[in-house]
């Protein structure tokens, strides 16, 4: 074992009590998970008090409690977050595509849904967009859903990229529900893919998802979501790479998204709810709907999220948090009766 590999660098705000604690609950089984040593694989790492269970269907691990967490020993060790990442990296590698047209199929299997609403995010979106069409699964669809006062994105986009351009409600601004929606309908594949344009994927995710909504409806397909600092954001997003200098803010567990579900059941389950403005509360919401179904929860793929400062309400500490549990205090299926109605209707109007 090398020096590296046991370094002891950690969190100048940890004390020596909480690193004690996390050596002798996490971090040895950590060491053993990015070693490769005694049968630990990284999906089995979480907190102390956690217990996780296996999926039979993703393969995956299914957090058993409702929120997201911190896994506390990146928290400790910072060290042993970046370690991680690379563990995983060499499992699931990340493809990072800017130039070359990749999809032209004109009945792709499945569809990635993304919604943005500026572009004071661009250079993350980008390389967003760039692992995206990195992927080795060619039977894919991206479409990019611009809701803004302007097409700021036309002509902008790779040729095999899908857009479209929405404006903005002038009295509510941006809604990241009604942009999904506007997808989704546009979407072509049997299969849809929920995804942020902060997050980066593995290559092989489009496929992976694919492969479990062969036998469920939905599925969580994140285990750990890796989420890089500032500056190691601004220096991938320039050098269009990963390092192993990589630094992390944190690593959540039990994220809400990313989401990937079957095209009908979106539908069936009303969609995402529009009454949502802004960001924050709509996936949370979507999620105890779609559980109405067949879900597998059981997260086995790293993502990575980039850094970018926060959005106005999140930083405020509001971010609809009273709008989602109100609804979530309502059954799902009178959720979803209302929104196929409130679907309908509009579909009449429209006519």
């Amino acid at each position: 074992m090398n020096s590296s590999a046991i370094a002891t660098r950690h969190s100048p705000l940890a004390t020596l009590k909480s690193q004690l604690g996390c050596w002798l609950h996490e971090r040895w089984k950590a060491e053993l998970a990015i070693l490769g040593l005694g049968g630990v694989h990284w999906q089995d790492l979480c907190n102390r008090h956690e217990l996780l269970l296996d999926d039979s269907v993703s393969g995956g691990r299914i957090c058993n409690w409702r929120d997201s967490s911190l896994l506390t020993v990146s928290r400790i060790f910072p060290d042993v977050g970046r370690r991680l990442l690379r563990t995983c990296l060499q499992r699931w590698p990340v493809c990072f595509n800017f130039e070359e047209a990749r999809f032209q199929l004109d009945e792709p299997e499945a569809s990635v849904l993304l919604a943005i609403g500026g572009t004071d995010r661009i250079q993350q979106f980008r390389t967003v967009l760039a692992s995206l069409r990195g992927q080795t699964h060619q039977a894919t669809e991206i479409i990019v859903v611009e809701q803004s006062d302007a097409p700021n994105l036309q002509g902008t986009l790779p040729e095999d990229i899908r857009y479209v351009h929405t404006p903005k409600a002038p009295e509510t601004g941006f809604n990241k529900s009604w942009a999904l929606n506007v997808a989704a309908r546009l979407a072509r594949g049997k299969y849809l893919l929920i995804h942020d344009a902060d997050y980066m994927v593995p290559t092989d995710y489009v496929s992976e998802c694919c492969r479990v909504l062969e036998t469920v409806d939905g599925v969580r397909p994140s285990r750990f979501n890796f989420h890089l600092n500032e500056s190691s954001t601004f220096k991938l997003t320039n050098a269009r790479a990963l390092t192993d200098d990589t630094d992390l803010e944190y690593i959540v567990q039990n994220n809400p998204t990313p989401m990937a579900v079957r095209r009908d059941v979106y539908w069936e389950i009303g969609g995402h709810d529009e009454s949502f403005v802004g960001w924050g509360g709509e996936d949370v919401e979507f999620l105890s709907r779609l559980r109405t179904r067949t879900v597998a929860e059981g997260g086995w793929l790293p993502t990575m999220h980039l850094w970018h400062p926060a959005a106005p309400k999140k930083a405020s500490g509001h971010r609809n948090q009273q709008q989602q549990d109100d609804l979530l205090a309502t059954d799902a299926n009178l959720r979803i009766e209302r929104l196929r109605s409130a679907s309908l209707t509009c579909d009449l109007n429209h006519g």
